[in-house]
């Protein structure tokens, strides 16, 4: 029993000094004394700042992302390096609370959940971020929504837990933050039943460095993405009924 916790990372050091200790508390808590798992830093494939010295001092696995340095590679490294039975994914800039763990795995066994989806957009969730961004993220959430028949109101955020031996079943192929859609989508194709929550949380707005993420590139990224899932989600239909 245990949880592997990723951490995709680009130059996120100084944020990773705060929240690093704060998971390792979180683990401990969990488990009663001894860290119920692992950590697992997914950093650039060349080291941008000093977070492989981070991750040494305070005794968490430090993980070069393998195939390329796109958020996809550190989420399919992440992925793939993960040993425990369990798998959270969340923010190195320090946007999700790791305080939400704990709630995440106490529901996650107690109601023998397939995944479970940190909501912003259900009662009691909540972001930071200014009108355009809440809007830009609505509108996206909508589309996917309707396009592909998710009965899930936060379809976008990254923060999760999921069943390893899911998330490792499945093949993923897309390079941007759009990675986080596909596995939805693919998870849901492949196993019709997966039992999913969402439960509500709140995007905090980070504290050290610049976002990665760029506003134009997000809107041509996601609509591009949305036609290319579709014909995924084609695919996995044909591979389930053959």
């Amino acid at each position: 029993m245990g949880i592997s916790v990723i951490l995709p990372a680009y130059q996120e050091a100084e944020n990773l000094k705060e929240i690093l200790p704060r998971i390792q508390k979180v683990l401990r808590e969990i488990s009663a004394g001894h860290e119920a798992g692992e950590i697992l830093v997914i950093d650039t494939m060349e080291p941008l700042d000093d977070t492989a010295e981070v991750c040494a001092r305070l005794g968490v696995r430090y993980v070069p992302r393998q195939g390329g340095n796109s958020y996809g590679d550190a989420m399919r490294t992440g992925i793939r390096e993960a040993g425990y039975e369990t798998i959270v994914v969340m923010d190195a800039d320090g946007s999700h609370n790791p305080e939400d763990i704990g709630r995440f795995y106490e529901a996650a066994q107690k109601e023998r959940l397939d995944l479970i989806i940190g909501s912003r957009y259900i009662q009691g969730g909540g972001t930071h971020n200014g009108l355009i961004l809440r809007m830009m993220s609505r509108m996206v959430n909508a589309a996917y929504r309707l396009v592909f028949g998710l009965e899930v109101k936060d379809v976008s955020n990254s923060f999760r837990l999921y069943s390893a031996d899911k998330l490792k079943s499945v093949s993923l192929e897309c390079d941007n933050f759009d990675i986080v859609e596909e596995i939805l989508i693919r998870l849901k194709v492949r196993y019709p039943d997966i039992r999913i929550k969402e439960m509500p949380v709140y995007f905090n707005k980070r504290v050290y460095g610049r976002s990665k993420r760029n506003l134009m590139k997000f809107i041509i990224s996601y609509l591009d993405t949305m036609w290319r899932l579709l014909q995924i989600k084609k695919q996995e239909k044909r591979s389930s009924n053959g």
